[in-house]
């Protein structure tokens, strides 16, 4: 049956499975097989002796031949199937008396277009169809009950009968297992696209679910952050104006106008530093931030860009050391390459105490340039670590407590990333503090191969 299929397949007589639909191919393979079955009984029952039949048999094989064209090339399916109904049972009556009644292979043909009809009529003419099948068969049969005479063996001998029989019952059989194959091949297919959508919908919710609890916990953690940020911003600028109120109003001695000064300082570095780190993750949030990549000269930009932060460790006694690799460029967006580093810095000046270190280093290969902020102050505590990253909503206390709300290494993050690039900790081991490491393509490089 496979390779009669290939067949079928092959010589377009099964049809496009993506242009007919289930009961057009059903339909176009019933009359393909039709015409070829009618076409051999023309000479078999020809032989055997049944001229009558064989008329009929040359009469349904161009009927068929008009059935299969009016189907597959007019498309017209529906006409073509209520023909067939009309003249299937029409011409198996008129050879129900000419082969020899209930003693011939007539009902299976009865049968056999039952099946047909079952299988190809659009369900709201279904019960008509049954109806006159059913009707012509028991008409037929009560017939020839009441008028046995009128119908007479066609057979000349037994052994036609046989041969009869067993084409009639190969050819309905043929046709029987291609119906079934059909429905269900398509019944497999239609349940496996369902399985399959099922599937998907199962991991598209579970998807959902999972950045539903993300997003109520960014927004809580958002929500939280900012109400940290208004609350810290505006305690350090009732700080300043108090200490503006006091230069203004008050006379000081030169002891007490430098104190107030320094903390004046102190406290609008620490409100601009907030304001900065906020309004750049805010914009890189809403509007998506713009990566413009282009070749940084890493030794020059850092010489030239941490003049500020040289300033502020300066002022707290610690030594910011650069050991740099000159003509080393790598691939970034300047802007976000000072951001990360200054940030970075600002961190480690943060939490060193007074008389510390902190070293910025370059280490270059063949791919990568990695830049290492390392410091010898407090350290990050092992079960701060796994959070580092993330947005941690804490107001945050260097060793002068300098005043932060945890927003700037998510922000390395986000932007070392947006530079295809990546950002970790490592643990200091020999001494206390911590070393972030940052590491960004080198120009013209990518993927192990040079561009």
């Amino acid at each position: 049956m496979a390779s009669l299929r290939s067949w079928l397949s092959a010589n377009h007589i099964i049809g496009n499975p993506n242009k007919f639909s289930l009961e057009e191919r059903i339909f176009n393979t019933f009359c393909s097989i039709a015409i070829v079955a009618f076409f051999i009984e023309i000479f078999f029952n020809y032989y055997i002796g049944l001229k009558y039949v064989a008329i009929l048999c040359g009469f349904g094989t161009f009927f068929a031949a008009s059935l299969y064209y009016l189907s597959r090339i007019k498309r017209s399916t529906r006409l073509a199937i209520r023909s067939l109904g009309i003249a299937a049972n029409f011409t198996f009556l008129i050879n129900y008396f000419l082969n020899s009644g209930i003693y011939g292979p007539n009902l299976l043909l009865f049968c056999l277009v039952l099946l047909v009809t079952i299988v190809v009529v659009p369900k709201k003419e279904l019960g008509f169809w049954i109806s006159l099948n059913i009707t012509t068969v028991f008409g037929v049969l009560a017939f020839e009950y009441l008028q046995p005479d009128v119908i007479r063996p066609a057979y000349t001998d037994e052994l036609s009968r046989v041969v009869d029989f067993a084409v009639t019952y190969g050819v309905a059989a043929l046709l029987i297992c291609l119906s079934i194959s059909f429905i269900r091949n398509s019944y497999d297919k239609e349940r496996n696209v369902v399985n399959q959508k099922n599937a998907e919908i199962e991991a598209q919710s579970f998807r959902i679910l999972q950045q539903n609890k993300e997003l109520e916990k960014l927004n809580s953690e958002k929500a939280k952050l900012f109400s940290i940020v208004a609350h810290d911003i505006r305690s350090p600028l009732s700080s300043i104006l108090g200490y503006l109120e006091v230069l203004a109003e008050t006379e000081l001695s030169e002891l007490e106008n430098h104190q107030i000064k320094h903390k004046l300082l102190q406290a609008t570095r620490d409100t601009s530093e907030m304001l900065s780190n906020v309004l750049a993750w805010s914009k890189s949030q809403m509007d998506g931030a713009r990566v413009e990549i282009v070749s940084v000269d890493v030794a020059k930009e850092l010489q030239r860009g941490l003049n500020l932060e040289r300033n502020i460790a300066s002022r707290k006694n610690i030594t910011l050391k650069l050991d740099l690799v000159e003509q080393v460029f790598i691939a970034a967006d300047l802007n976000m390459f000072q951001i990360v580093v200054r940030n970075l810095v600002n961190n480690a000046i943060k939490f060193t105490p007074d008389g510390g270190n902190v070293v910025v280093s370059m280490e270059v290969n063949h791919e990568n340039c990695f830049i290492k902020v390392k410091d010898d102050g407090t350290g990050v505590p092992e079960h701060e670590q796994q959070g580092l990253f993330k947005l941690r909503a804490l107001s945050t206390f260097g060793t002068n407590n300098e005043k932060g709300v945890g927003l700037g290494l998510l922000l390395c993050k986000e932007f070392t990333e947006l530079q295809d690039g990546k950002i970790w900790f490592e643990a200091n081991d020999a001494v206390k503090g911590s070393t972030f490491v940052v590491s960004f393509n080198r120009y013209g490089v990518a993927k192990g191969r040079e561009i």
